[in-house]
């Protein structure tokens, strides 16, 4: 009964996604029309069919509650599952991912028998989840079920927010949105009307603004790991907060690197970082370059950094902030900090804060750490990049499990994917400076 709901689930997305496909041209072929309404009359086969097996699924999990007295189908879920999990699998290490309330073990233990389900397909564990309502599918493109899995919402949501939690670049004030389609234009406002001054009885002067665009285009971003089949069977709560773990870093130091400095090639997905892009000779006034000599972290002085200050405009100081490496942070600011000595009234009432020349720090590991002699390189950023920047995400999360890639060592690939893109569309110009002021170590 699962494996028909799960084809007919199948083939209602395959369809909803081909009509979708074909509604999107504007001038359809005979045969694409016709295709249309083939399409039409299967929909509503496979929903009715869809509907009759979930009702005899529903059905089947009545009858179980009266017949298997030990261990009925819950209806209230949250009220029993609770007590269910940990008398059945109490965990014996310190969870990193699920561990922020009360039921983290819970939902640990739901993805960790979710996994074993699937895995071993075995129908104990398969029939616990659909009892417990661990898996839900959406039909729809952008749905993590069409992109090719059925996942818990505890493991998707997990992974995306521990994504963002590890991850610097979407932590940054960046503009993030959620993409309806794989490629998406989005206007963006390049200069306004202008004021004149006129005589008694004169024409006003007309003027328009002026628009360009942000073009966004979704790129699969794709992790997996290897397990052994003793762990999948022996540690459902560590197992899951380890995987989770896992995907968690991997995305978001990937999402890091696309953020902030990478260099445009297949390896990040032909997206350029802010430090690769406002340093490519046509956003020189969004450039700060250190006094002559001032080639290293450890060779920058305030002056420096004021003057990235003074560069950027007043449009963009609100919510602007330093963005800089570990290394670099220590090695320059917390120098310069120290250097001043002494500790404010502020500090004392408020405790330490974060901060330089009165904007916090943000510490980015992934930018530029070289310490030493680093001629014409950008060492540290300085701006508001949520009117610089977007972080688009078409598909947060999903999930597939395959245990024939590695059968012969008896281990098991697990492969995430997500969709998104990042665009750098407002770093000024050689003439203007735009809202995120980057600081250029001398050329010598």
């Amino acid at each position: 009964m699962a494996s028909n709901i799960k084809r007919l689930q199948d083939r209602a997305a395959a369809i909803a996604s081909r009509m979708s496909e074909l509604a999107s041209i504007e001038e359809r072929s005979e045969d694409q029309t016709e295709e249309i309404g083939r399409l039409s009359s299967e929909a509503d086969k496979v929903k009715a069919d869809l509907e009759f097996e979930e009702r005899l699924a529903a059905k089947e999990a009545e009858l179980r509650s009266v017949v298997e007295k030990a261990a009925p189908a819950p209806v209230e879920v949250a009220a029993e599952k609770k007590v269910e999990i940990r008398q059945v699998l109490p965990h014996h290490t310190t969870l990193r991912c699920f561990n922020d309330g009360p039921d983290s073990v819970e939902q640990a233990y739901r993805v960790g028998r979710w996994i074993r389900g699937h895995v071993f397909r075995n129908e104990d564990d398969l029939r616990w989840c659909r009892d417990h309502g661990v898996e839900a599918r959406a039909m729809n493109e952008g749905s993590n079920a069409a992109g090719g899995a059925l996942v818990p919402e505890e493991f998707s949501s997990q992974v995306i927010r521990r994504t963002e939690e590890f991850g610097t670049f979407p932590a940054s004030g960046v503009e993030t949105m959620s993409m309806t389609r794989d490629t998406m234009v989005i206007p963006k406002r390049l200069t306004g009307t202008t004021a004149y001054f006129i005589g008694e009885g004169s024409a006003v002067t007309e003027s328009e603004p002026t628009y360009g665009n942000v073009n966004l285009v979704a790129k699969k971003l794709a992790v997996s790991c290897r397990m052994s089949s003793e762990v999948v069977e022996d540690a459902l709560v560590s197992l899951a907060d380890q995987v989770t773990m896992e995907f968690a870093t991997s995305l978001a130091y990937k999402i890091d690197l696309c953020g902030w400095t990478a260099d445009g090639t297949s390896t990040y997905g032909g997206i350029r970082g802010i430090t690769t892009k406002i340093n490519d000779g046509n956003h020189t006034a969004s450039v700060h370059t250190a006094a002559s000599g001032n080639t290293s972290f450890e060779t920058l002085d305030l002056e420096d950094f004021l003057g990235c200050v003074g560069k950027l405009p007043i449009y963009a100081r609100q919510g602007a902030r330093w963005f800089v490496s570990p290394a670099g942070y220590a090695a320059s600011i917390q120098r310069l900090k120290y250097a001043a000595g002494g500790v404010t009234g502020e500090e004392i009432g408020s405790g330490y804060v974060d901060s330089f020349l009165g904007y916090p720090v943000q510490v980015v590991h992934v930018m530029n750490s070289t310490l030493g002699a680093d001629a014409s390189a950008i060492k540290v950023l300085f701006g508001n990049v949520g009117l610089s920047s977007i972080y688009a995400r078409r598909r947060d999360f999903s999930v597939r499990l395959f245990d024939q890639v590695y059968a012969t060592t008896d281990q098991l690939l697990l492969q995430g994917t997500m969709r998104f893109d990042i665009n750098h569309h407002t770093l000024g110009s050689t003439s203007e400076a735009g809202p995120v002021i980057a600081l250029k170590s001398a050329a010598s």
